[in-house]
């Protein structure tokens, strides 16, 4: 599977956001996340980093 995890990082550390991630879409500063079986996430943040081996996506939260 190709599937991606998504987390907010904070000072705190990494904190998951929603798993198996299968699309991404940015528009209008905000992050909208759709899971493999179809539940859906929009956070407003700024994408950190993408580690394609480690299938995780790193999310910078806006307060």
């Amino acid at each position: 599977m190709c599937e991606s995890n998504a987390y907010s990082v904070s000072q705190d550390g990494e904190k998951m956001i929603m798993e198996n991630v299968a699309h991404m879409k940015i528009e209008s500063g905000k992050i909208h996340l759709t899971g493999l079986l179809g539940d859906e996430k929009t956070i407003s943040g700024n994408i950190q980093e993408i580690k394609f081996l480690d299938h995780k996506i790193l999310i910078s939260e806006k307060a």
